[in-house]
């Protein structure tokens, strides 16, 4: 080989190590704090758990406007919970159990896990349909359940939740008014949100989850009359 030649490829070598250890470099505080975030997040739960149980104790006791202090209590509680668990799921890695899952169960459940925030809401919440896929049931609920929480808050009152099954997918349809235009391309990065209040994780976190079953999470369709979301999964 000639020389210069030679010189020339030892020197790309050395640049792609240089490189390599200079994203190395800058991708190591992100993995510790990665952690740290999982960490904080596990040792929160807890303490949310006691300040929630003493709170409902609390509520049965008082009445009049005291109890609308506790009611503010419990509501912040669920909140920092819901940041507790996006954290969690984003941050830890644990290697899928991919198993045959029947989506109208999964939808009913994890629905019946969103009942409250939807009556809060005012937001009429369904599902209909038929399907099978194959994934892993705690990621798949996650992924569902931040879907349908992003759905019911995009919602007015009086408005309507609809999962529609499918073989192999669910469509989450809300009447909201729809994912901003900026917003639309990003929306699935970490910390974008459209809202004043929380972490941008929800949308991510869903994704992620999705994803890492073999999976995935769209936004199919979005207007000033609302949007749709779509969950698609292997089938056996």
């Amino acid at each position: 080989m000639d020389p210069a030649a030679r010189s020339e490829i030892n020197a790309a070598d050395t640049l792609s190590i240089d490189q390599l250890q200079a994203e190395l470099a800058r991708l190591r505080p992100l993995a510790e704090m990665g952690r740290m975030a999982a960490t904080v997040a596990h040792e929160i739960r807890n303490p949310l758990a006691g300040i929630s149980a003493n709170a409902e104790l609390l509520r049965e006791a008082v009445s009049g406007p005291d109890s609308e202090c506790v009611d503010i209590i419990l509501s912040e509680v669920e909140r920092l919970g819901h940041l507790v668990t996006d954290l969690l799921y984003y941050s830890r890695e644990r290697e899928p159990e991919l198993r045959p899952i029947d989506l109208p169960w999964l939808a009913r459940t994890t629905c019946e896990l969103s009942l409250s925030d939807a009556e809060r809401a005012g937001v009429e919440l369904t599902w209909a349909g038929r399907g099978r896929a194959l994934g892993d049931t705690e990621l798949s609920r996650q992924a569902l359940l931040n879907v349908i929480r992003n759905a019911v808050q995009a919602c007015r009152e009086g408005g309507r939740v609809a999962l529609v099954i499918e073989q192999g997918r669910i469509m989450v349809e809300d009447t909201g008014c729809g994912v901003p235009e900026i917003l639309r391309e990003r929306l699935f990065e970490p910390f974008i949100t459209g809202r004043t209040r929380g972490l941008g994780l929800g949308a991510t976190v869903a994704r992620r989850c999705q994803r890492r079953q073999q999976g995935d999470l769209a936004l199919t369709a979005t207007g000033p009359t609302g949007s749709r979301f779509q969950l698609s999964w292997p089938t056996a």
